[in-house]
């Protein structure tokens, strides 16, 4: 019980550690960014590619992935990004900044540093790494961080779906080959997870969620 006068506080809530967030973050960041090196020399399909198109037949006029599609833009992005914040912000203030941040900063290297330094083109357009799956990728990650702990396995469930469609969805209607959808999953999970753990280092110690 709690003493007469002394405040109720609340049990504080554990995540993984900053160490092993770290770790994790910097594995998929080197995996994406060692694959797009590979990608960058030898530009053309991979063994993944061919295997991913004989499965998933082309239908580029699919109404329901190109309504999937929406999810890669620009309001999924934002709005999704701060909304995570926001779920967070009272908890957590760093871990808010990574959530809002994080996603942001995913896309921007995505689309103006990896795409243009890898020079991989699919119908004419840059494409590795899918930038819709990175918007995707990077807002769920927000989201598994932002939600409480007894949350937290039902949000990573909801996001590899969610993912998984979106990458299907590139690949369908044709605009990625498999392994652009699966670099960007990688490295948007990456730089979510190594924006949180960096916005920890220094100072107060990390409030659990």
């Amino acid at each position: 019980m709690t003493p007469p006068g002394r405040p109720v506080q609340n049990e504080p809530r554990t995540r993984v550690p900053i160490r092993h967030e770290m770790v994790a973050g910097l594995i998929l960041l080197g995996l994406s960014l060692v694959a797009a090196a590979v990608i960058g020399l030898h530009p053309g399909p991979t063994a993944l590619d061919r295997w991913g198109f004989s499965v998933f037949s082309p239908s580029p006029h699919s109404t329901f992935f190109l309504r999937v599609l929406h999810l890669g833009g620009l309001p999924v992005l934002v709005g999704g990004s701060v909304l995570a914040g926001l779920v967070v912000v009272g908890e957590d203030r760093r871990t808010a900044i990574a959530c809002v941040c994080g996603p942001l900063v995913a896309v921007v290297l995505v689309d103006w540093v990896i795409k243009p330094y890898v020079g991989r083109r699919y119908v004419g357009e840059l494409s590795y790494p899918s930038g819709s799956v990175t918007v995707v990728a990077a807002v769920a990650a927000s989201w598994v961080l932002a939600v409480p702990r007894r949350l937290r396995w039902p949000a990573i469930a909801v996001g590899v779906i969610l993912v998984s469609l979106m990458s299907v969805a590139v690949v369908v209607v044709r605009w990625h080959y498999p392994s652009d959808a699966l670099g960007g999953a990688i490295f948007a999970v990456g730089v979510v997870l190594e924006f949180d753990s960096l916005a920890h280092l220094p100072g107060r110690k990390r409030t659990g969620i």
